[in-house]
């Protein structure tokens, strides 16, 4: 497996990458591309570029959670997909990552609707576990199980049509089944 970071708040000095308060990793495993999260903006795009990688043969897109700062990419790859033409391309993700997502009344969630992204994308919208590769595994979601988790909610989700406190729910990762033990891929 190779992972290359294409974006999150930190950039080194002579480098002159983008970076934002964000994530978007780009991960090769086996004959597969992955990206997982795509940032707030379209500097996912902008720094793939200057690492001289294609970002329009992409197999899967897997999205950890539905908050802005690992969704809000997805206009901007819908917008360079439009304009380059790309492959059909499976998003992976939990059952309720599209789902209205706001705090104090802003949005927090998703911009671009369900209905939308079906338009481009395949999806695969799961609970339970999906095996991307013969190592490589999107968790779905994650049982609550200990004390110290779902203490406090991140503002408000719609499930069913009704609001609710947001306990994260569909935050997720991804487990790689490397050589010697398992690398955790989370948002």
């Amino acid at each position: 497996m190779k992972l290359r970071v294409l974006v999150d708040n930190n950039t080194f000095i002579d480098e002159y990458f983008y970076g934002e308060p964000a994530v978007s990793f780009l991960i090769e495993e086996a004959d597969k591309k992955i990206l997982f999260d795509l940032g707030y903006s379209d500097i996912f795009l902008k720094n793939a570029q200057k690492m001289g990688v294609n970002i329009l043969d992409v197999d899967f897109i897997i999205f950890s959670h539905g908050h802005n700062d690992h969704t809000w990419g997805i206009q901007h790859f819908i917008k360079h997909i439009s304009e380059s033409g790309l492959k059909r391309t499976k998003i992976v993700a939990h059952a309720q990552i599209f789902n209205e997502k706001t705090q104090n009344g802003d949005q927090i969630g998703s911009i671009v609707p369900e209905h939308v992204i079906s338009k481009y994308f395949d999806k695969q919208l799961s609970k339970e576990p999906v095996w991307l590769s013969d190592k490589l595994v999107f968790l779905g979601e994650i049982a609550r199980v200990n004390g110290f988790e779902n203490k406090n909610p991140i503002g408000k989700v719609v499930v069913n049509g009704l609001e609710e406190d947001d306990f994260l729910m569909d935050d997720s990762a991804m487990v790689y089944r490397a050589r010697n033990g398992l690398v955790i891929i989370t948002g």
